[in-house]
């Protein structure tokens, strides 16, 4: 029995949907990255939301953790948020400028340097900004794209896995009646196949999906913008009209200076309320005065001290370069994710420190860093000849206290951390899901020597809780006998 293959099916369907060219050259294979690129749009859309801003600006204000271990400086966090999102912009930026050079229409076949500063784009792209109500429908639209692609990923290997078996009956000689039967199944699945496939990109040319995407990238531009106070000098009557068209409407804003110290935790008041003593300077004007930054009722802020346009020096195309003469983060020394995995790991086992294995001790240990094992045999021998080796009712509460206080504060960094991997592992990721983390709400800037303190600390907490723990349990059954 002869099959036909299902590609060329799919590729020659008939012009029936917007977006279909027969003379133009469709996207095909490349659904899959499109797809893809799609959910980062949305995404990055979704991240600019009023809800999503508020969010940001009063978790880094407020979340002890990022104050403890990254800054107190409002404007440097907030400006730490602006590079991830430019960054990612820019990435998305790269693929779009690929899949250009393969369109019909020569305006999109030299998109290479036109967003190296997305708040100096060339005049020639005025205009090409969606507004308010038209975005939400693009984005939607490359959400349904790409929900729909993960399902034809899905009935793909159920094809091919259904063709495999089909070959191998074929080969063994199966009775005609069954052959026929399991072709039939065979020949529903490709038709499954070949309608979600005219659903999808799979068969849209290129120059309509470099143009959806275009266009996003343009009015995503002008969100931020607006959203972090951002002015320029060249668009600012297409800014002034697409607000006035009902995209973007700043409200009342309020002004609020940043601290004039920073700070570094100490090591007797881990558990506790942090101390101030000067870890990040505050970052001033040229004139010597603190700079404003100012949040606007409705969750959008304007960032002044940062402003990658009235400040030439200031360039927006690594993550790097606001850590740059810092003490080293975690994320410089490729870090964070390990010691993201140590604190949940920490956070499980202080959950039920009474059934706590030695298995699950040199589990622990072997998670370890060479600098964090140091400190903790540092620690432990310090504390060999203490009281505390001795069964004390208080200072086992006590050590509890300790470790759930410091893990109150860093476990929602780690288990940031763990999310924001995840939301960007796209080979594990399915299509179409949020990326609403940024590395700012993670431990990846988080200062190296603190973070480490943090978990010796924690890792010693737990070790006398442990303890206090199996003495009870020793206790219980001695008084039993």
């Amino acid at each position: 029995m002869k099959d036909s293959s299902w590609f060329p099916t799919m590729l020659k369907t008939p012009n029936r949907n917007k977006g279909l060219d027969p003379e133009k050259p469709m996207i095909g294979i490349l659904s899959f990255e499109v797809s893809r690129l799609m959910s980062r749009v949305a995404n990055l859309w979704h991240c600019l939301s009023d809800r999503q801003m508020s969010k940001l600006r009063e978790e880094v204000r407020y979340s002890l953790g990022i104050r403890t271990l990254i800054s107190d400086n409002h404007a440097y966090l907030i400006n730490l948020a602006l590079e991830e999102i430019i960054d990612t912009l820019k990435g998305v930026a790269k693929s779009i400028t690929r899949l250009g050079k393969k369109c019909i229409d020569p305006v999109y076949h030299n998109l290479d340097h036109v967003f190296d500063n997305p708040f100096e784009i060339d005049l020639r792209w005025c205009g090409w900004e969606y507004r308010l109500k038209k975005m939400e429908k693009r984005v939607k639209k490359m959400k349904k794209f790409a929900a729909i692609m993960s399902h034809l990923h899905e009935e793909l290997e159920g094809l091919s896995d259904l063709e495999t078996k089909l070959t191998k009956m074929q080969s063994n000689g199966v009775n005609q009646g069954q052959l026929q039967e399991f072709h039939q199944k065979v020949m529903w699945q490709r038709e499954e196949v070949s309608r979600l496939s005219q659903m999808s990109p799979w068969v849209r040319s290129y120059d309509y999906i470099v143009r959806l995407l275009l266009r996003s990238l343009f009015t995503i531009v002008e969100r931020i913008k607006v959203v972090f106070g951002i002015t320029t000098g060249n668009r600012s009557s297409e800014v002034s009209s697409l607000s006035h068209g009902g995209c973007f409407v700043p409200k009342n804003s309020i002004s609020v200076y940043p601290s004039e110290g920073s700070f570094r935790i100490s090591m007797s008041n881990l558990g506790h309320k942090p101390v101030i003593c000067g870890r990040y300077p505050s970052y001033k004007a040229q004139s010597g005065h603190p700079v404003t930054c100012s949040f606007r009722a409705n969750g959008i802020f304007q960032n002044d001290v940062f402003d990658p346009v009235k400040r030439g020096s200031f360039s927006l195309n690594s993550k790097q370069r606001l850590v740059n003469g810092q003490e080293p983060t975690l994320g410089k020394a490729a870090l964070a994710l390990r010691y993201a995995n140590i604190i949940i790991f920490i956070e499980t086992l202080a959950m039920s420190p009474r059934v706590i294995t030695s298995d699950a001790r040199n589990d622990l240990y072997g998670m370890l860093t060479t600098n964090i094992k140091q400190s903790l045999r540092e620690k432990l021998f310090l504390s060999k000849n203490e009281s505390l080796l001795a069964y004390d009712e208080r200072v086992a509460s006590g050590q509890r206290s300790s470790v759930q206080r410091i893990l109150d504060w860093l476990s929602p960094l780690a288990h940031n951390m763990i999310k924001w991997y995840s939301e960007r592992n796209f080979e594990k990721q399915p299509m179409g899901s949020g990326g609403n983390v940024l590395l700012v709400q993670t431990l990846y800037y988080a200062d190296l020597a603190t973070s480490e303190i943090a978990i010796t600390e924690l890792i010693v907490g737990l070790h006398y809780v442990s303890r206090f723990s199996q003495e009870i349990i020793d206790r219980s059954l001695m008084g039993s006998a």
